[in-house]
């Protein structure tokens, strides 16, 4: 209805996310409405599923929008595997998320317990890791490394909310759950920890707010390789692909980490890490400026 009622006016524009699975229906319907209207159209994607697996509704939208819209993709490899799926668009940009997460001082704070302190902030599923979280200090633990988890984020499952209980239980002070933050908190959070463990299993993940605002604050990254997540960390941590062992592969990496680590080390890593997304934001402010 508004595209229809602001068609008449100057400097229109149609920007719409794109939707997933059956919301592909509802993407395909506005930009026949778009096109129908001569709306300049941008179709943002924020979604691997539809880029992993062809989808004859995403045909129908690339039809339906006509060859002018400019597609925005969140990294350049999201553009080529678009491309590699169906076809290049004829317009793209590129925009990553470091564009929409705020700039924050980067305080590396040093372990006192000299404990490797490990964190996950999330939705706290299977989806997004946090049985993989579990198994990685478990792990840990029944090797003599000495590693602290720190969990943020809702527990909306039951199920989940009792494995969360367990491994509290089992794991002591090993395990600390700090229950959703926002704001402040959750830039402190941040600054807690020394590594942000994503070991995420979700099919569609693109490219989380999460691991950028780590690196924001200085943290590494260790994360299971989906989407755009290995642009993100570039050489920052470690990106596991999924075809291997998370826990073996993490639990190495940690190890080797912990052995050189000082307070100066992570002083340093944390100025490297914060480099890195303050590079990938301008570049990306630029992009949305352009």
């Amino acid at each position: 209805m508004q595209l229809a009622l602001n068609a008449w006016r100057r400097n229109r524009v149609c920007y719409m996310p794109c939707q997933s699975d059956f919301g592909l229906v509802y993407t395909i319907y506005l930009l026949a409405v778009a096109r129908m209207f001569g709306y300049p159209t941008y179709l943002h994607h924020h979604n691997f599923g539809y880029i992993n697996d062809r989808r004859r509704l995403m045909d129908a939208a690339l039809v339906a929008g006509g060859p002018e819209v400019a597609h925005i993709f969140l990294c350049d490899y999201m553009l080529r595997r678009f491309g590699e799926t169906y076809k290049s668009p004829k317009r793209s940009l590129v925009i990553s998320n470091a564009a929409f997460v705020p700039p924050q001082p980067s305080q590396a704070v040093p372990p006192e317990s000299g404990a490797l302190r490990i964190g996950l902030l999330s939705n706290l599923n299977r989806e997004k890791g946090l049985y993989l979280f579990f198994d990685l200090l478990r792990a840990a633990h029944d090797q003599g490394l000495n590693l602290q988890g720190r969990l943020a984020g809702p527990v909306r499952d039951p199920d989940d909310r009792r494995a969360l209980e367990a491994a509290q239980n089992e794991l002591g002070d090993r395990l600390l759950y700090a229950g959703p933050l926002y704001g402040q908190k959750k830039t402190q959070f941040y600054e807690s920890i020394d590594v942000f463990v994503f070991p995420t299993l979700y099919r569609n993940e693109a490219q989380p707010t999460v691991v950028y605002e780590a690196l924001a604050a200085g943290n590494l990254i260790v994360a299971h390789e989906r989407g755009c997540i290995a642009s993100q960390v570039q050489s920052d941590g470690l990106v596991i692909p999924g075809d291997q062992p998370f826990v073996l592969n993490a639990l190495s990496w940690l190890r080797h980490l912990k052995a050189k680590g000082n307070t100066d080390s992570r002083i340093s890593i944390a100025l490297r890490s914060s480099e890195t997304y303050t590079r990938e934001r301008a570049k990306a402010r630029n992009a949305l400026s352009s």
